[in-house]
């Protein structure tokens, strides 16, 4: 296995990716996990420092975390998104987004949260207006609503309802520290964080049971079939955009 450090409490501690992480000793836990779509999105698959991961979009995510916790009993995993309009420069960006949407919706054991986006006007200014133009603009702001209040509400109900003996939440969006730490000390559940950033945000590795980065190469065994069968029998067929490119000499590693 390859050594990847966790953190418990806040303290760093080894463990290899092919042991299953124990807390309490009592044998396989059972789990629920909570995935941020957008925030593996952009730490896993956005950016000149991933193109080589971009193929690796069409994810099974309940794999992914079965494949973090081979030993434990994975009862569900809640995947939060909301589909993006189009950029200018890029037609088909919600089309590819949304065949992964119902993708998903036919993996058992994975329920897909979607939330929306909104689009407002709103003054803003500008960090280096050209010459001549004045710094004050109005913009418009897109925002995804929805999918963090989403995953908070489940998240502290399932506490409530004992769906769980620990919940895997892959993100580092420090907006989840207070849901975290109510789940901790006023339900006493487990919660293990699990970035797929480079790093672990400092609040939220303050308040979880433990905390580790993804090891990204677990993207790699981790993907859908392709295609996959809708419930009518239809075939979903990943977007041609995902397609794994030739591999040759000079191909980078997964990291």
């Amino acid at each position: 296995g390859i050594n990847i450090p966790w953190h418990f409490d806040g303290r760093k501690r080894g463990c290899r990716e092919t042991v299953p992480l124990r807390i309490s000793g009592l044998g396989p836990m059972r789990i629920v996990a909570y995935v941020v779509g957008f925030n593996v999105y952009y730490a896993c698959f956005r950016g000149h420092t991933t193109t080589h991961l971009r193929h690796l979009k069409w994810l099974d995510y309940r794999a992914l975390v079965e494949a973090m916790f081979p030993d434990d009993d994975v009862q569900l995993v809640r995947f939060f998104t909301a589909i993006a309009p189009n950029p200018l420069d890029d037609p088909r960006r919600s089309t590819r987004h949304d065949i992964d949407r119902q993708a998903l919706t036919t993996v058992p054991g994975v329920e897909v949260h979607a939330g929306r986006f909104t689009r407002s006007k709103r003054h803003a200014v500008l960090a280096h207006p050209p010459p001549g133009v004045d710094p004050l603009q109005t913009v418009w702001l897109l925002q995804e609503k929805q999918s963090d209040v989403g995953l908070t509400c489940h998240l502290l109900m399932d506490a409530l309802d004992n769906a769980f003996d620990q919940a895997v939440l892959l993100s580092n969006d420090s907006d989840f520290v207070q849901p975290v730490r109510i789940v901790r000390e006023r339900f006493g559940k487990d919660v293990i964080v699990v970035s797929p950033d480079h790093e672990v945000s400092r609040g939220l590795d303050k308040v979880a049971t433990a905390s580790r980065k993804l090891n990204r190469e677990l993207l790699v065994r981790c993907q859908l079939p392709n295609p996959v069968s809708a419930a009518d029998g239809a075939a979903i067929t990943r977007s041609y955009e995902w397609d794994p490119p030739a591999q040759g000499p000079g191909s980078r590693p997964i990291t």
